[in-house]
């Protein structure tokens, strides 16, 4: 398992959205060298109506939004790439979620998108994979996230 940390806010429109929703300043990201996975989960009601239907995103205080960015170094800096990401959110009585991601671009960013079922009260634990095109192995997050009630 690698080192989490937080950064400073990540550089695109749909992340900064998500996170103004949320009151939250600082991103997730885990770093794996030549690559860092950026992520976040929160609530859909936290959403404006005008994001969650840019972003075909259904506005419940039963569901939550999964959004992972991947960036790649490079010699002139940090490039979005795109990556095959499966994952799973797994409550504490073990019950599992299997995570659909769907990517969606918006400028020069790219996102993995996936919509989870939540309860008020729910602990859930998120374990996912990312796969990029010349990396041998998938990259392996994982990190829990508590749900409140409204």
């Amino acid at each position: 398992m690698h080192h989490l940390r937080r950064s400073f806010p990540f550089p695109s429109m749909l992340f900064l959205l998500l996170c103004l929703g949320t009151g939250a300043a600082l991103a997730n990201e885990v770093d794996f060298d030549s690559h860092v996975v950026h992520y976040n989960v929160i609530n859909t009601t936290f959403l404006s109506p005008e994001v969650a239907r840019a972003y075909d995103v259904r506005r419940s205080s039963t569901r939550a939004l999964a959004n992972v960015a991947v960036m790649e170094r490079g010699d002139s800096g940090m490039k979005p790439v795109t990556a095959t990401v499966t994952g799973q959110a797994v409550n504490l009585n073990q019950q599992a979620r299997t995570l659909q991601f769907r990517e969606v671009r918006d400028g020069d960013a790219i996102y993995h998108l996936a919509e989870v079922p939540v309860r008020g009260g729910e602990v859930l634990d998120f374990r996912i994979r990312v796969a990029v095109e010349g990396r041998p192995q998938p990259m392996e997050v994982s990190f829990r996230q508590a749900f409140f009630a409204d």
